[in-house]
């Protein structure tokens, strides 16, 4: 039988002293672990009445912010005048809708008033007549006021009259008298199309408010051009709407001439992929299918790429060319 080592020994002892003892093992130092230990514990102590005495002693110093806010009203006052100073130059004949920036600027308009005059119409906005103009919440009353008689612009747009409804006939031979009203056709209402109409001329029709049209203008500048009227569905705000898009169908027509088709043979990916319906997904294989057999013959040759399906081919098509 082996002997036991002395480490097995030594805690063989320890552990039939009385457990008092052992508590008091744990906690023997020799000389360089208390020194040690009686420096970190003053550290701690150092420390946390520091913290003690900027917590609930120290008073903060109350600084005298007089001058730094004479500062800010003086930089803000600088700042309002520069925003609201205009150059009163004299004005000349313009039409609000071809003007560009610099003549903006003639006219005596700030840039961030001209950012949103150019933001307006980036959207698909138009001025009809001289109160559109007005309605510009960047300009100023007085502004408008001015340039005014020189807005080459219709004072109102002149609008349709109906005629008026013939009065009912009382009929006064029968003791309870009935109305009877003659009936008469309205007018048959223009339709506006849809791929040159800005964002005014939807508002315009019954039942399209900004929400829709904005999106249509959005989503057509998007494709390129409507080629159906069925694509009205695809706008977002339109999606879970098949009722507002039957009554657009009867709103609205298609002139297919509009629209801006992609020359697929020169095009570049970043061009192609920007179109809704080709997108990254499509636009890289079809392009190297190009790269790899040569240019399009027709438009129907795309159908050559694994991609492209007949339901692919069937919404893309009317947007490419080969010339």
């Amino acid at each position: 039988m082996a002997k036991p080592t002395d480490r097995q020994r030594e805690h063989a002892d320890f552990a039939r002293r009385p457990f008092k003892e052992q508590f008091k093992d744990l906690f023997a130092l020799h000389a360089g672990e208390r020194r040690g230990t009686v420096t970190l514990m003053g550290l701690f102590l150092i420390l946390l009445g520091w913290y003690i005495h900027q917590q609930w002693f120290l008073k903060p110093e109350i600084a005298n912010l007089g001058s730094i806010r004479k500062e800010m009203e003086a930089w803000m006052a600088a700042r309002s005048v520069a925003d609201t100073t205009v150059i009163l130059a004299e004005p000349f004949p313009f039409d609000p809708n071809t003007i560009d920036r610099d003549q903006w600027k003639q006219l005596g308009l700030t840039d961030r008033q001209i950012d949103g005059l150019e933001h307006y119409k980036s959207k698909g906005g138009r001025f009809r007549t001289k109160k559109d103009l007005g309605k510009m919440y960047s300009l100023k009353p007085e502004q408008v006021e001015r340039l005014m008689p020189f807005i080459l612009l219709p004072d109102s747009i002149e609008r349709r009259t109906y005629p008026d409804r013939p009065k009912y006939e009382r009929d006064t031979t029968s003791r309870w008298p009935k109305k009877e009203y003659v009936a008469y056709e309205r007018p048959a209402f223009r339709k506006v199309e849809v791929n040159t109409a800005d964002t005014l001329s939807l508002v315009a029709l019954p039942g399209i408010g900004p929400s829709f049209a904005r999106g249509i203008v959005k989503y057509r500048d998007m494709l390129g051009g409507f080629h159906s009227l069925d694509q009205l569905a695809e706008v977002f705000v339109l999606k879970d709407k098949p009722d507002a898009v039957i009554k657009l169908k009867e709103l609205l027509v298609v002139d297919t001439l509009m629209m801006r088709r992609i020359p697929i043979n020169t095009c570049t990916v970043e061009e192609l992929a920007a179109h809704p319906y080709a997108r990254w997904k499509i636009a890289k294989p079809l392009i190297a299918y190009r790269m790899q057999h040569g240019a399009f013959k027709q438009v129907a040759d795309i159908k050559g790429c694994a991609l492209v399906d007949e339901e692919v081919f069937r919404k893309l098509a009317p947007y490419l060319t080969v010339e």
